[in-house]
């Protein structure tokens, strides 16, 4: 019984710690949240695996009070790093929507203005920022993302700049825009960031997006064309 009891206590370490993973790589690598909804969710089933946690190893060192401690340090340090970002999430969209107006058409719509203000004085890394913080609170406005990674290329940050652009065209349904977004990223890739591989993933997931698009045609010769320098490329 004993036995069942470590093995199960140590398998439920592995969607804790997979899906604290995956939820930092949302937010870091794809400047993402969660719902709110699913966050809170996610919150609440960690203080449940917290508390049984404790009271699983409180109940296995009783005679052993220094790994006890050093196990729920552990366990608290873990959580933090893995779920901390989530909690201040979602306290930083109650404080929004505390501090937002009664006007709801005004809370769902984005205020660009301070970005813009910003990005007119040539403040573009404070303009940046702003542009991000919009992006975090409407994940799906892509208008956000895409001048966020406009003033970071301003900065001659590429690299920085690469997931804003790939994250507006997750959510841009406009072909042309799509396009114009693509045809960016592709050069950001291929010219500053010498990774050829990436800028043709980039030309790969418009044409799978938009396969009929008008300009599906032209993007699928420049891919033919790009695929053809790789093959005959030996360091590629």
């Amino acid at each position: 019984m004993a036995i069942a009891a470590i093995v199960f206590s140590g398998l439920l370490f592995i969607p804790y710690i997979g899906w604290g993973v995956y939820t930092l790589r949302l937010r870091y690598r794809y400047h993402e949240d969660l719902p709110f909804a699913l966050e809170g969710i996610t919150v609440v089933a960690v203080i449940i695996f917290c508390v049984f946690e404790v009271q699983f190893m409180s109940a296995w060192m009783e005679t052993n009070e220094v790994p006890f401690l050093f196990a729920i340090l552990g366990l608290v340090v873990s959580g933090a790093a893995l779920y901390g970002h989530m909690i201040v999430s979602m306290a930083s969209q109650l404080l929004v929507d505390m501090v937002m107006p009664d006007d709801q058409r005004l809370a769902n719509e984005p205020y660009y203005g301070p970005a813009e203000a910003l990005e007119r004085q040539g403040d573009y890394e404070g303009a940046a920022r702003e542009y991000m913080v919009i992006a975090r609170v409407f994940p799906k406005t892509p208008t956000a993302a895409i001048r966020a990674g406009d003033n970071l290329m301003k900065l001659g940050r590429p690299a920085e700049a690469t997931p804003w652009f790939e994250r507006a065209l997750r959510y841009l349904d406009s072909p042309q825009h799509s396009l114009r977004i693509a045809n960016r990223l592709f050069e950001v890739y291929y010219r500053d960031l010498e990774q050829p591989q990436e800028a043709r993933r980039v030309l790969q997931n418009y044409l799978s997006k938009f396969p009929n698009a008008e300009y599906s045609d032209s993007v699928r010769r420049r891919l033919e064309d790009l695929e053809s320098m790789l093959r005959g490329s030996p360091n590629v």
